[in-house]
């Protein structure tokens, strides 16, 4: 007898992994749509999805402490941050104040510090979606925190971009 054992997965309802992993269903729809999950769905047009993979999603502050756990809490100022991670000034400044990506850790003083983990994971999702060829007008992180790297309408975006070139 082979002694190599076959692991099938364990589906749970979507909901289900909702509440018990505390990820908002959208955020799972997402994941499945872009084939990061596994999932099947019910003639009843329920869906299940794959409950370890759901068990090994990492969060925005699980990849932090993994890659930045050194900068955690660090202070940089945004002048700083785009030089060093070679980003615009304005999109640090947007990451900060308009998209709320990234922390403050101490406006007391001017320049005002923000937290480098928080700079140096939007600058890695910044630069792997350029090369993804995304420009503007997609958000960098989703509402977990976690980088968009695809476009859920891509022809749409290569219509509007051949529309543009044209004009």
């Amino acid at each position: 007898m082979n002694d190599k054992s076959i692991h099938l997965p364990t589906f749970i309802p979507l909901p289900e992994a909702s509440a018990r992993f505390n990820i908002p269903p959208k955020t799972l729809h997402s994941l499945i749509n872009s084939g990061t999950l596994t999932a099947v769905q019910l003639p009843d047009g329920g869906i299940l999805v794959d409950q370890n993979q759901v068990e090994k999603l990492e969060t925005k502050h699980d990849i932090i402490n993994r890659k930045f756990p050194h900068l955690v809490g660090h202070g940089i100022t945004i002048s700083q941050a785009a030089d060093k991670y070679d980003v615009p000034r304005s999109t640090v400044e947007a990451w900060v104040s308009r998209y709320q990506y990234v922390s403050i850790v101490d406006d007391s003083i001017y320049p005002k510090l923000i937290d480098e983990a928080d700079v140096a994971y939007c600058a890695k999702a910044f630069h792997d979606r350029q090369r993804t060829h995304i420009k503007y007008g997609v958000p960098l992180l989703d509402e977990e925190g976690l980088p968009i790297l695809e476009l859920k309408r891509p022809e749409l975006s290569e219509y509007r971009r051949k529309k543009k070139d044209a004009a």
